[in-house]
């Protein structure tokens, strides 16, 4: 199982993102049979050059938590927040 940065999100100054897990599983007994799962375990907020983090059923989790929980993921997220807009989509189109 691997956790991963899911699509990152801008909402005006927000920037928000899930951190997700996910695996897949298969076997080969009498058919191959393949199955997958993706839930979240964090969420990643950044507004006005903080970074904030919680857990997906509520509780703040400190960076340095995170960090060491998630190792690398705080970095990924405010690199594509701060630094790659491209990476990061509105949540509803913008010429309306």
């Amino acid at each position: 199982m691997m956790v991963e940065l899911d699509e990152v999100i801008r909402v005006g100054a927000i920037t928000v993102a899930a951190l997700v897990k996910r695996a897949v599983h298969g076997n080969a007994f009498c058919v191959l049979s393949i199955c997958g799962e993706k839930y979240p375990v964090a969420v990643l907020i950044r507004r006005a050059d903080i970074t904030m983090a919680f857990e997906i059923d509520g509780p703040r989790i400190t960076l340095d938590e995170l960090e060491q929980r998630f190792p690398g993921q705080r970095a990924e997220f405010e690199r594509i927040a701060i630094t790659d807009p491209s990476r990061s989509r509105q949540p509803w189109p913008t010429d309306c």
